[in-house]
């Protein structure tokens, strides 16, 4: 009795912490498009990078004007896929790729990646 009780309760924690909002179930490290809730959280993830930045070495002061779209991916920490148009410290605004690589366990852990359609391509870290 106990034995089915135990494997049912593995089964139903397997299935939802591997399902996605729509039902779909998703492999672990698997690409996941991110809406609603998720799309929020990589917005202020986003956020935090752009305000962490503006403040160290090599400072950028660049400001988040629209979240288009995000994904995130558990590979050895969390990495957000994020495109969105950036307002650089001209106020001009460009479209980037901007890649946000969370190891929070290592010392200025978070990578952060632009990779803007003006051309600039460019890495900073900063800590969590």
């Amino acid at each position: 009795m106990y034995r089915i009780l135990l494997i049912t309760l593995l089964a139903v924690t397997f299935v939802s912490s591997n399902a996605q909002p729509s039902g779909k179930l998703q492999p672990r490290g698997a690409v996941r498009q991110l809406e609603g809730e998720g799309l929020k959280d990589a917005e202020e993830t986003l956020e935090f990078s752009l305000k962490k930045l503006a403040s160290g070495e090599n400072a950028i002061h660049y400001k988040l004007a629209k979240l288009h779209s995000a994904t995130k991916q558990t590979v050895s920490g969390s990495l957000y896929r994020i495109n969105a148009d950036i307002i650089d410290d001209e106020e001009k605004t460009k479209n980037c790729d901007v890649n946000i690589w969370s190891r929070a366990w290592l010392e200025n852990g978070i990578e952060v990646t632009f990779n803007c359609k003006s051309g600039e391509k460019f890495t900073r870290h900063h800590s969590a």
